[in-house]
């Protein structure tokens, strides 16, 4: 399964880790480490089987100059409480310029064609609270420490994500 789309001067794709060819895992693996590693000083496994499993599918965003760049990723997976969307991440160079929206919107409205029944879960990391609540997503739970950075379960109920994905169509 691979679904390509192109916005924004992007190309974003979604794929299983099946579909995927090695140098875009390469792609991947090096941009989360870049920035969820050593950006952000987390010394922790940045890859694990979630990646792997079957369900889990990764949404890339590559740039339309240069193809091979990838600057955009997140994935999503289901769990007992609905689709856990994680390891949202755009690259420096790309930062403040609509991508990391246009890529949460992908995956949103990836999420409602494909799950429409299901609830989306994120863990936030707490300064970026306000910038998920202003898709919908509402507290979930208590403020809790992952490697060191103050992080809030959020929610976004699978009837709020359709009024979404219905206003922005």
């Amino acid at each position: 399964m691979r679904i390509t789309l192109v916005r924004m001067n992007a190309i974003f794709s979604v794929a299983r880790l099946a579909d995927l060819s090695s140098l875009e895992l390469h792609r991947i693996y090096k941009l989360r480490v870049d920035v969820f590693v050593q950006e952000q000083h987390c010394a922790y496994a940045e890859i694990d089987d979630i990646d792997a499993a079957n369900t889990t599918v990764h949404f890339q965003a590559c740039s339309t100059t240069e193809p091979s760049e990838l600057i955009g990723y997140a994935r999503m997976y289901p769990t007992e409480h609905g689709l856990q969307l994680g390891r949202l991440v755009v690259s420096p160079a790309h930062r403040g310029t609509g991508l990391a929206a246009e890529l949460m919107f992908q995956a949103l409205r990836w999420a409602h064609e494909q799950h429409p029944e299901s609830d989306i879960m994120l863990n936030a990391q707490l300064p970026l609270q306000e910038y998920y609540e202003a898709y919908g997503f509402v507290p979930a739970g208590e403020p809790f420490d992952d490697e060191g950075i103050s992080h809030l379960p959020m929610a976004l109920a699978s009837t709020k994500l359709a009024s979404i994905i219905e206003q922005r169509s």
